[in-house]
């Protein structure tokens, strides 16, 4: 019997979530890791929590905490080993929430957090908290249709430098700002004619917001308001820029450094040294900021940095499926 049971959804939507829990699976049978299945939560969580009860060790993929928290719970008493991947930064909710997150971080197994500050504090809560990126990489790239992909050509011929950026859906963090920072940047781009800005949409939710917001959208920033692979709009780039106001492992960032693409960050959580980092977007001047980030892209130093992500959570797996064989054998034998 398959041991081990990751809990999530894969696109659609397309999100950094999603997208993670789509190329885990991908990557763990593409290396021959076949002691696993998987439970879609847009299948329903009733056929998801009976699908839970056959297997001893859960990797949980789920963003809100009271789901984390219950779940956690049951594992616990029912002597499961719990995996929970937190794929934000650490204390971006409001009181209550991050207090469930403290809490099935401490009922769970073990917790796996994006960065060293999140790291910190997870660890205060359970000593076998683990730092492993939720970054897997696809060299598979979904081509655009030939409407988007003729219109992005065009786009990217009337403007000297095009930047670009993303957002999964429309959402506000704990202080009722927009994560994604879009309406900031579109106004902040629409002052700058030279400049393209490309926006990756793809659940159509911030395009209607923008309109609603600005009335008619600048003639230098163009929406791709349908899903679609990202990395088609970093390919003609010349830079990405993450103008977020929380964030964990941004998909995008190594997506764009992947592909050699200059990226730009807001300063809210530790970034890639590859990075140009800002603190106030109306106080830059791009162009600038664009090549001092050129200069800090790392070519091929990236692939060779560290142990792979695929192989962290396979070593991660078979240990945990190890423990619960022996916990079996020992009960056997008692």
């Amino acid at each position: 019997m398959r041991r081990l049971l990751i809990i999530g959804k894969v696109p659609p939507p397309i999100g950094g979530v999603t997208m993670h829990v789509k190329r885990l699976v991908e990557n763990l049978e593409k290396e021959g890791f076949n002691n696993f299945d998987f439970a879609d939560l847009q299948h329903g969580p009733v056929r998801c929590f009976f699908k839970l009860c056959r297997y001893e060790v859960i990797h949980l993929h789920i963003s809100n905490p009271a789901w984390q928290v219950l779940l956690a719970l049951f594992c616990r008493l029912t002597f499961r080993k719990l995996i929970i991947a937190y794929h934000g930064n650490w204390g971006r909710y409001t009181f209550w929430g991050n207090v469930l997150v403290s809490w099935s971080a401490w009922l769970c197994s073990i917790p796996i957090v994006q960065n060293e500050e999140s790291l910190q504090k997870a660890l205060e809560c359970n000593k076998s908290a683990r730092l492993i990126s939720t970054f897997l990489p696809s060299d598979y790239i979904v081509p655009l249709d030939k409407c988007t992909s003729s219109k992005l050509a065009e786009f990217r011929k009337q403007h000297r430098i095009i930047v670009c950026t993303n957002a999964w859906n429309l959402t506000f963090d704990k202080n009722q700002k927009e994560t994604y920072g879009i309406s900031d940047l579109v106004t902040y781009i629409s002052q700058q004619p030279a400049f393209g800005l490309v926006i990756s949409d793809p659940s159509a939710a911030y395009i209607r917001y923008i309109s609603d917001l600005c009335g008619e959208l600048p003639t230098n920033v163009l929406f791709i308001s349908i899903p679609h692979d990202f990395r088609n709009v970093l390919q003609i780039a010349d830079a990405f820029i993450r103008n977020t106001t929380t964030d964990g492992v941004s998909l995008s960032i190594h997506e764009a450094l992947q592909l050699n693409v200059a990226v730009l960050a807001s300063a809210v959580v530790e970034r890639s040294p590859y990075c140009q980092v800002y603190n106030d977007l109306n106080e830059m001047d791009l162009e600038t900021e664009i090549r001092k980030a050129e200069d800090l892209l790392p070519g091929k130093r990236i692939e060779s940095e560290e142990t792979p992500v695929i192989e962290q959570l396979m070593s991660l797996y078979s240990s945990a499926l190890e423990c619960k064989i022996l916990e079996s054998s020992k009960k056997t034998k008692a």
